[in-house]
């Protein structure tokens, strides 16, 4: 069973798990949940604890593992984003 983020979101994506990793996105050293860089979109998947990281518009694409999967789009600004 997967439980990783990125494991899910490779799932997902029907991807390996090395091509997701290698796209980790990260703005600062230690982001929690980690946002990785699939083709040309964002993609995060948060356990039931975590907050989905702010400066992205982002928009549930699935639910896999009991873990819900975060599509955003980076040609969207950061402006169209609403807190």
């Amino acid at each position: 069973m997967a439980k990783h983020a990125n494991e899910i979101i490779g799932f997902h994506l029907g991807w390996d798990i090395r091509e997701v990793s290698d796209g980790r996105y990260q703005p600062t050293r230690y982001s929690s949940p980690g946002v990785y860089v699939c083709g040309e979109a964002y993609f995060c998947c948060p356990t039931a604890k975590q907050r989905l990281p702010k400066g992205f518009k982002w928009e549930k694409v699935g639910r896999y593992y009991e873990r819900d999967v975060y599509r955003a789009d980076p040609a969207k600004s950061l402006d169209e984003v609403d807190d």
